[in-house]
């Protein structure tokens, strides 16, 4: 049997193409995934309104898109979790345990992956961590009118894969680590280093099944760049979360 998978983003990384490869092997992505306007996040939607309720509950006040992540917050929000209603996430554990092997993805996981470990066995769950080049990502953000400087895209993205990395580090939970753009440039080798990560047998067919950008190129180039340097110096006093 096949490990879980459990891939952890700071978001706007390509993870839902990265999802909808691996699901590709028989993978349960649940009984319904989160669509957004233009394209499905291939998130299960039960796990996204648990991971909504679970900020709730522990009395997240930030602004998860925003805030620059430490060590100490996280482990602060996940001692809040001793004095909540662990019921709906036991419920939920079994019945993916009825559904292996799984799937996850959800950039909600930076602030709750601390508190899903007392429920879940870490030990049979494979472990992917997903990040973007920082430009990338900061192009992404901007023509997607969240507005920010790529001082602050970098500290965002990089503060949240360091506590990814400090938890299973903490958990001693080996795990994967790519960029996306390792799947446009390099699409053979980077589906090679999933099959032996995850024991499966994906292909170039299973990808271009799911991915219908251009291979061999990243997604966002010197005309996008330029239309997000725009849409930042027009919005320029609402960057980094101002309002």
């Amino acid at each position: 049997m096949k490990k879980n998978v459990i891939i952890l983003t700071h978001g706007w990384t390509g993870s839902s193409a990265f999802t909808a490869l691996i699901a590709q092997a028989g993978y349960w992505l649940g009984d319904d995934t989160f669509q957004k306007i233009d394209y499905n996040t291939y998130e299960n939607v039960e796990l996204v309104a648990l991971n909504n309720q679970m900020i709730e509950a522990i009395g997240y006040q930030g602004d998860r898109e925003h805030d620059i992540l430490t060590e100490s917050q996280v482990q602060e929000l996940s001692s809040r979790a001793d004095d909540v209603d662990t019921q709906p996430y036991k419920e939920f554990v079994a019945k993916l345990n009825q559904n292996e092997p799984w799937i996850w993805k959800d950039p909600r996981l930076a602030l709750t992956m601390r508190i899903w470990a007392r429920y879940l066995n870490l030990d049979n769950i494979a472990f992917i961590i997903l990040t973007r080049d920082d430009e990338q990502s900061w192009i992404t953000s901007n023509l997607r009118r969240h507005i920010q400087s790529l001082s602050f895209t970098r500290r965002y993205n990089h503060g949240v894969t360091d506590t990814f990395k400090n938890f299973l580090n903490q958990h001693n939970q080996a795990f994967l680590e790519f960029q996306f753009e390792d799947l446009q440039l390099q699409p053979e080798q980077t589906i090679e280093r999933l099959n032996a990560f995850l024991g499966t047998q994906l292909s170039m067919d299973d990808l271009k099944a799911v991915y219908k950008k251009p291979l061999y190129q990243k997604s966002k180039g010197f005309k996008d760049k330029l239309k997000a340097l725009a849409i930042y110096l027009k919005n320029y006093r609402l960057r980094d979360g101002r309002s």
